[in-house]
């Protein structure tokens, strides 16, 4: 049987995946087109509030632990963030501003996936080793479409997708890495110096030179100080476990938190249903 009239079947390939660079906020929808995987809006300027927020966070007499709110509506978020607020050292006029900026996230994420609740998380942080390269994931069937602001500090680091070898070779990488994080662990843990070292060992050649990267050794990218990134997040239902992820289907924006740098004050939102 000839089958020289059966179109292919064309499915999603890492080949085509992109990050997208806007200047208006009506583009964040570029979005929702399956092949991108993360629309970065330009901070057209750094307004007041951001500088008074920055010297804030990076004299440390601004602090926030890690706050997450796990399945919150609008009004919920607001609540929190002005609870957070209220003891801040900011002016008044700053934490109005960065509460109408982080409800202002909520709001535009709502709009992006049609949902009326959110996982919200907002804190403070110094650049450090442990949040490599990961994609972050949702719920089976949430949506995906998720906003991260890092308002202040050192930006965050991110993979151009033509650097990207094969989403095998990704997630071959995240099952190594936990590994060798599992094997110092335990090492410490029982006292076995030389274990730890050779673990350790191991999880410096990943990190330095990943082997996932075209070009391992290229500077990574950086996210413009102070813009908006809307992005895709990986639906859990294709991750089934540390060895067995349906990769392609899995795709997400490839992203990491600065190993160095200034503290900085982010801000990551998803809708939960």
């Amino acid at each position: 049987m000839s089958h020289r009239n059966l179109a292919p079947i064309e499915q999603p390939g890492f080949d085509r995946d992109r990050v997208v660079v806007i200047s208006d906020w009506q583009d964040l929808r570029k979005i929702l087109d399956l092949r991108i995987l993360a629309v970065i809006l330009l901070a057209k300027q750094r307004p007041a509030w951001v500088e008074e927020l920055a010297s804030a966070v990076s004299s440390a007499s601004f602090v926030v632990p890690r706050t997450i709110l796990a399945n919150a509506t609008p009004e919920e978020v607001s609540d929190s963030v002005a609870k957070r607020l209220e003891d801040s050292p900011l002016s008044p006029g700053a934490r109005q501003a960065l509460r109408e900026d982080m409800e202002l996230l909520v709001h535009h994420c709502g709009e992006l996936t049609g949902s009326k609740r959110f996982r919200f998380r907002f804190f403070t942080d110094t650049p450090n080793c442990r949040c490599s390269y990961h994609v972050d994931a949702v719920p089976p069937r949430a949506p995906t479409t998720a906003l991260i602001r890092v308002y202040c500090g050192a930006p965050t680091e991110f993979v151009i997708p033509s650097n990207l070898t094969c989403w095998e070779d990704f997630y071959s990488y995240v099952f190594r890495r936990d590994q060798q994080v599992k094997a110092i662990a335990t090492a410490r843990q029982s006292g076995d110096s030389a274990a730890e070292a050779v673990a350790s060992a191991k999880l410096s050649k990943l990190e330095n030179s990943p082997p996932f990267l075209i070009q391992s050794d290229a500077p990574p990218q950086t996210v413009p100080t102070g813009a908006l990134v809307a992005c895709k997040f990986v639906d859990s239902y294709y991750l089934w476990g540390s060895t067995h992820v349906h990769a392609r289907s899995a795709r997400g924006w490839i992203h990491r938190s600065p190993m160095t740098g200034d503290p900085r004050f982010v801000a990551t939102v998803n809708a939960v249903a």
